[in-house]
């Protein structure tokens, strides 16, 4: 397709990229590993959506504390000057693009968001005189030029089968930002169609990213690379690519330690020993891989075992034997082939028998592909006592 050249980055950004992709995949298999409750996710959507309306408005330098924007999305405070409107705006302009999840993209869509970023910002619920404080606003309308531009863009899109949907998201993004768009919220426009975009493709991490957060952290090299694009630097779509990538990188890093808070505070991290600890951070790294490993390696009861292993830290035959209801022997016979297999290993003897995750995981070929990077094979000593 003709398109493809005009918007196709340089390969200089591909280790980035499968980086990016690489950790984005990973992190939501974590996420559906430690299986938070359902208040606790959706408290953090709801979090993510203050966050995103915080810094978008603040992108726009509307700067409002954040506990405002919070009362106010949580519809807890009513707005009371256009500044707290705008909050407000921006929620709805959210709650549109969820609607409109499964359309594609075209000038209507990015027509209703300005209907709703700023001609109903800007209406008087309140009978309109001469001494109106905010006057109401004349829909605009786009050139004919940029309009051509974003059809272009758009079916590009909307048709494109060869980037990934992360690319396609940041060229979505700077392309808004480059072009002569309204009067104002630039940005929030292009946030919101990004977001749409990530959200359509699934890849908005189970609704928690807040990639506004980082862009306002780095505003000024932000700016810096939408005037390289605007001033028709060579090479800026990769530039432009290559920030977006860093930028999700960091949010992503962000998510992950809000997974592994959660996640410790499941295991009670802080009152377990040092081993324990080593044991509980392995876990969270790897512990996703076990949904992974083939049912002729392990039967459904062996991986609730390792997931009971994995959660509890140390386990007995014993307190397996009660959990299950079923023979001693066939409980034996499971963590034999546990050990054999290299996922767990004995501590103690006798009555003080224990099985935990093997850290090391030595031993078996066939599960190779389930262990972690970290992990060296056949080449670790014991884990040393820490935290780390």
């Amino acid at each position: 397709m003709i398109l493809i050249n005009k918007y196709e980055p340089i390969l200089s950004i591909d280790e980035a990229f499968m980086q990016c992709v690489h950790d984005q995949i990973e992190l939501c298999k974590i996420y559906e590993f430690i299986d938070l409750p359902d208040s606790i996710r959706n408290i953090e959507k709801l979090n993510s959506a203050i966050l995103r309306n915080y810094y978008a408005n603040a992108l726009d330098n509307n700067l409002l504390e954040i506990k405002t924007v919070k009362y106010l999305v949580n519809k807890n405070l009513r707005a009371s000057n256009i500044a707290e409107r705008a909050v407000e705006q921006y929620q709805k302009a959210e709650l549109f693009i969820e609607e409109q999840i499964h359309e594609n993209l075209s000038l209507p869509f990015l027509y209703q968001l300005e209907k709703i970023l700023i001609e109903d910002l800007y209406k008087n619920d309140g009978e309109v005189n001469l001494f109106s404080v905010n006057n109401s606003r004349i829909p605009e309308r786009l050139s004919m030029e940029t309009e051509l531009e974003l059809e272009t863009l758009f079916d590009f899109l909307n048709h494109d089968s060869e980037f990934h949907p992360i690319i396609q998201s940041w060229i979505l993004h700077f392309r808004i930002q480059s072009l002569p768009l309204f009067s104002e919220a630039k940005s929030k426009f292009a946030g919101l169609m990004q977001l749409f975009w990530l959200k359509k493709n699934k890849m908005d991490m189970f609704h928690l990213m807040s990639l506004e957060h980082e862009i306002y952290i780095n505003k000024i090299e932000y700016e810096q690379v939408i005037n390289h694009a605007i001033e028709g630097e060579e090479n800026s779509l990769t530039e432009q690519i290559s920030f977006g990538l860093q930028l999700q990188q960091v949010q992503l890093g962000r998510l992950k330690e809000l997974f592994r808070n959660y996640f410790r505070q499941q295991v009670d991290f802080e009152k377990l020993n040092p081993r324990q600890k080593n044991i509980m951070n392995y876990v969270f790294e790897r512990g996703y891989k076990l949904k992974e490993i083939d049912d002729s390696i392990l039967n459904k009861r062996q991986k609730l075992i390792m997931y009971i292993v994995q959660h509890r830290g140390f386990i007995s035959t014993k307190e397996l034997v009660n959990e299950f209801d079923c023979n001693r022997k066939t409980i034996q016979r499971d963590f034999q082939l546990l050990l054999d297999l290299g996922l767990v290993k004995s501590i103690g003897a006798g009555a003080g028998l224990r099985y935990c995750i093997n850290l090391q995981e030595k031993g078996n070929p066939l599960l190779e592909k389930y262990q972690a990077d970290f992990v060296h094979q056949n080449s670790l000593d014991e884990p040393t006592e820490n935290e780390n």
